[in-house]
């Protein structure tokens, strides 16, 4: 019940079953805008993706370009956007033996936030997050005062941000690590219509773009409600704010969680990483 992505070459989203959440416990957590993505002015071109140069909608949001709410992208301007630096991101999106390498902004408040989420990894999955030393590759968690969350999909190579605004607690921090490691929304899936309805009405029109489904996916399995990577019914993309935007077929809606990761998560994982892992060894 969960989805990912590999490098290019297979570009996969592997969905496994699920049922419940292994949580992180006692976490720092000030997640009162959790559910209030990132918004900004839309605008439409080609973005770097795991496949190559892609069209696709976008917002500006201060100096950053956002699909999804928190997803970072990198528009290409001009017209050749299909040159090999558009590719760059599809030439490997995961991370080798399954380590990300991290530096952490000195000037980021309460950095256990970061620590308690690094332990959760280890003791969960088989990712390890290390603090850097001289490796090429590596995420650095900025500072981002009162903003969103974001981070990247993949591994975009060289230094790439996750931001960490003052409210984003452990939990989302999981979520937008499962970004960096190669995951999308589980609500971007294309087969999302055997689980769930869109309520396009409710969605403000510059909105649209952030429900579309993701074009660079591929599922097996069932969908996942219990994922960490999973948005509620209910958030800032609505016209009204208290009719959902998504819900399940039945109509019924349905909440989202930043506990931890689901089962399917972790299995997700486990085969995402597998071949990464075992060359560790």
């Amino acid at each position: 019940m969960k989805k990912y992505m590999l490098c290019a070459a297979s570009l996969l989203c592997f969905n496994l079953f699920a049922a419940n959440t292994l949580p992180l416990g006692q976490e720092f957590e000030i997640d009162s805008q959790l559910f209030s993505p990132q918004t900004g002015k839309v605008q439409h071109g080609s973005i770097q993706t795991m496949m190559g140069a892609q069209k696709s909608f976008y917002q500006k949001v201060g100096d950053d370009f956002v699909v999804e709410g928190d997803i970072l992208v990198n528009p290409l301007e001009g017209k050749n956007s299909t040159s090999k630096g558009a590719y760059r991101r599809a030439h490997c999106s995961r991370w080798p033996k399954g380590e990300i390498a991290y530096e952490v902004d000195p000037t980021l408040p309460h950095p256990e936030r970061i620590e308690t989420m690094v332990a959760y990894y280890r003791d969960n999955t088989k990712i390890r997050l290390v603090p850097r030393s001289n490796q090429k590759d590596y995420v650095y968690f900025k500072n981002n005062g009162n903003n969103g969350c974001s981070s990247f999909v993949g591994r975009a190579g060289g230094k790439q941000n996750i931001n960490v605004p003052d409210w984003c607690g452990s939990g989302s921090l999981v979520h937008e690590v499962m970004h960096a490691l190669g995951f999308y929304h589980e609500q971007s899936r294309p087969d999302r219509r055997k689980s769930i309805k869109v309520k396009w009405f409710n969605i403000q029109l510059k909105q649209w773009g952030n429900f579309f489904v993701s074009p660079f996916a591929k599922t097996k399995g069932t969908f996942d409600f219990d994922s960490i990577m999973l948005y509620p019914s209910f958030n800032s993309f609505a016209v009204d704010p208290k009719k959902p935007t998504i819900t399940r077929r039945d109509g019924s809606t349905f909440g989202a969680q930043r506990r931890g990761l689901s089962i399917g998560d972790i299995a997700a994982l486990a085969q995402a990483y597998k071949d990464e892992v075992e060359s560790a060894r």
